[in-house]
This record gives structure tokens, C-alpha cells and sequence, in this order.
């Protein structure tokens, strides 16, 4: 799996991330700054619609994923069976549209390697 960049945006008054970006937080009325998150979240809910609302087809996977930085996101999946709260996922974006996998053991491994690579921590 390759992990992708999210665009996201950040307060500069009380660093808040969103994700999408935004123009202003949805706190108070300031410009938000540009920024990204690795595509990379932790699933916070999740559920299947077998009765979806009308544009979707069924089933309707879709999960509430938590990303670096606290931004959250509501996701596609192929299916969430195999999921849980807490589990790692990786997210990407096509045409506006945010989507998830689970990320296997190796995946999560290889991504924990990577970082601590990066950091300089190993």
C-alpha cells in the first residue's frame, strides 16, 4: 500500500486540522492555512448501509476515521468486515471522494519503519 498525502488545512489560532481543506475554521471566522496529513487515520466508527440513501448503491460501506493531527473524515470502503474501532486504515482521495483499506500487519509495519526511518529514530 502506498501511502498518500491529504490536503487539509490548519487554524492559526487554535490549530485546528480539517480535512478537506477549508477557507475559514469552522470555529471562529480565521483564514485557514494550507497544510497535509499522511493518509494514514485510525477507524473511530464505522457501519454498513444496506439500505443506502438514494445515489448508492448497496451495501454502503462507510467509516469516521481519524487522521494525524485530529481531523476527522467520513470514508467509503469495499467492505468493513475485518475492521474495528481502533483499527489502522489507509486513506485516498479520487475525484473529491475520500475512501479506506485495512491496513495489514506488514502494511502497518512498513509505515511504523518508514517514519521512525525518516525521523531519524531508528
Amino acid at each position: 500500500m502506498m501511502e498518500q498525502t491529504i490536503a487539509a488545512s490548519r487554524c492559526p489560532r487554535c490549530a485546528r486540522m480539517v480535512v478537506p481543506a477549508a477557507r475559514l475554521c469552522p470555529d471562529h471566522p480565521v483564514a485557514m492555512e494550507p497544510a497535509s496529513v499522511p493518509g494514514v487515520g485510525e477507524v473511530v466508527s464505522f457501519t454498513t448501509l444496506h439500505s443506502p440513501p438514494e445515489g448508492f448503491k448497496a451495501p454502503l460501506h462507510i467509516a469516521l476515521i481519524e487522521l494525524e493531527g485530529g481531523a476527522r473524515l467520513f470514508c467509503h470502503g469495499t467492505e468493513t468486515r475485518g475492521i474495528r474501532i481502533g483499527s489502522s486504515v489507509g486513506i485516498e482521495s479520487l475525484d473529491n471522494v475520500f475512501y479506506f483499506s485495512h491496513m495489514s500487519f506488514a502494511d502497518r509495519a512498513r509505515l511504523f519503519w518508514r517514519r521512525g526511518r525518516f525521523r531519524g529514530d531508528s
